[in-house]
């Protein structure tokens, strides 16, 4: 199920995040020499390579001079993979913005899931080789499903210089609202409900249903992706197959990317008349 797997692509942020990531309306004419971009790349796919080994001293070949102390004093992670997404290029060529999604894992409520974090890195021409720059602190950012946010910085440059600074999801599902968790549905005749959804968080949040078949039992998303600030609905129409008492009934609602899967109960109301005849329900 999609609980159970989190990936962040830029593909998929539909929202605001710095021009490094947009479409550059020069770059048709903006292209780079022969063969820069080759070498950039390549380099790029050497030094996180060392890093998804765990062989980190060993990548500092790759460090500019002037950003090998910050390197030195930074956070390393072990990355499970690492795919370059996007290169700008500055005006002269002598430097670019690498765009790369780095692998790793996330801890969410309903455990540790895979996830990929896209960074933005800078990269310097140094001679006739390319050099990982740390950007100054608090500079660099990164991108992700809950828009642009910048890597922590202390006093001695970028402590965490290959971990982005992402929320806590306890916190970011605090934003995400539903107006009630139970739906109220006749057991003996057609009826309907809804539930209001709301995603406060700044990004997008993908929905679905699971839950097991039930003879007369539908349910409708109104929408399947909530941007940023937007409400939807979830709404149940039953058609009971006879007038029997039903019993509870559970769906879940799925929302991704906060790997989240949010119970919700449908309770199935009685006649009245029938309501009377109970001891416990009579005045």
């Amino acid at each position: 199920m999609i609980a159970h797997r989190l990936v962040f692509l830029l593909a998929l942020i539909p929202f605001g995040i710095p021009a490094a990531f947009g479409q550059d309306s020069g770059a048709t004419f903006n292209r780079p020499p022969a063969g820069v971009e080759e070498s950039l790349r390549d380099r790029v796919k050497q030094f996180y390579a060392l890093h998804m080994e765990g062989k980190f001293r060993q990548a500092e070949v790759f460090v500019c001079a002037d950003s090998k102390d910050t390197y030195y004093d930074s956070d390393k992670r072990r990355w499970q993979s690492a795919d370059i997404l996007k290169v700008n290029f500055e005006k002269d060529f002598k430097s670019a913005t690498v765009v790369v999604t780095l692998g790793s894992e996330m801890r969410t409520r309903v455990g540790t899931i895979p996830a990929s974090f896209p960074l933005a890195t800078s990269w310097k021409l140094d001679g006739d080789s390319w050099c990982y720059h740390v950007l100054p602190p608090n500079k660099a950012v990164v991108a992700s499903p809950w828009g642009a946010m910048q890597q922590k910085g202390d006093a001695k440059g970028v402590s965490a210089a290959e971990a982005p600074v992402r929320p806590d999801p306890s916190n970011l599902l605090n934003a995400f609202k539903l107006s009630k968790r139970e739906f109220l549905l006749k057991g003996y005749e057609d009826s309907t409900d809804e539930i209001e959804i709301f995603n406060g968080m700044p990004g997008q949040v993908r929905l679905d249903v699971q839950a097991a078949q039930m003879g007369g039992l539908k349910w409708e998303l109104s929408k399947k992706v909530l941007e940023s600030g937007e409400h939807g609905t979830l709404k149940l129409t039953y058609t009971p197959p006879d007038k029997s008492p039903k019993s509870f009934y559970n769906i879940n609602l799925l929302a991704e990317p906060l790997g989240a899967v949010i119970a919700l109960r449908v309770v199935f109301d009685i006649p009245e008349d029938v309501k009377k005849q109970l001891p416990f329900i009579q005045k």
